[in-house]
């Protein structure tokens, strides 16, 4: 998952997570949604997401992409938070 906000000095940030996309039912709300799964809970995960102020929409991809989301940020000098062990 990637949120991509800003800081209180108006620079970009990343917010970086790894979870995993659960195989059950999607709800018929007519958006796109998944059931994730993030360890150790999803308590805990909220609670580090959140606490790096991310926006509330975000990109969801497949596969484990964090460590190039983070070299990406470095070679832009972007802030970024990896919110999941």
């Amino acid at each position: 998952m990637l949120s991509i906000g800003q800081t209180v000095e108006g620079k970009f940030k990343f917010i970086i997570a790894e979870g995993e996309s659960a195989d059950r039912p999607i709800p018929p709300t007519g958006n796109t949604n998944t059931h994730g799964v993030f360890k150790p809970n999803v308590r805990s995960f909220l609670k580090r997401w959140c606490a790096e102020g991310p926006t509330h929409h975000f990109a969801l991809g497949i596969g484990h992409h964090a460590d190039t989301l983070v070299e990406i940020a470095e070679a832009l000098g972007i802030e970024y938070a990896i919110t999941t062990p």
